[in-house]
């Protein structure tokens, strides 16, 4: 829960900008083959309760291969995705939203491991935002 509290501001503070940070629009077509590579789910078994994608940010959260850009690229992608291919946008939100929980917590892992929580907690107390 403690988690959960610390990762909403941090979704505001790196969500909100990414949004507009998309350089060019993906094609449909390269939309599907990326969210495919990255083990997104596709539409015909997407479902919220699947275990498959109810594993994908766990999965992301310990790749050592996909690093924090990386999650950030991707998210900017799959959002724009989204309006691209609107047959897939379903899938292409729940990645998106799979991978903005992935960097999240490791940025929460993050302040965890640089005890910066109370640092966080107090200057948020402050209205520092």
């Amino acid at each position: 829960m403690k988690k959960a509290k610390l990762l909403l501001p941090l979704i505001l503070l790196f969500g909100i900008p990414v949004m507009g940070q998309v350089e060019h629009a993906a094609t449909p077509e390269q939309c599907r083959a990326d969210a495919n590579d990255w083990d997104i789910p596709g539409v015909a078994v997407f479902d919220a309760n699947t275990i498959a994608f109810a594993n994908l940010p766990a999965t992301l959260v310990h790749n050592p291969t996909v690093t924090a850009k990386m999650l950030e690229s991707r998210i900017v992608e799959l959002n724009q995705c989204i309006k691209t291919d609107s047959l897939q946008a379903g899938r292409y939100s729940q990645g998106s939203r799979a991978y903005s929980i992935a960097e999240l917590s490791r940025m929460g892992d993050f302040m965890g491991r640089h005890s910066l929580q109370g640092q966080f907690y107090q200057e948020d107390e402050q209205g520092k935002r």
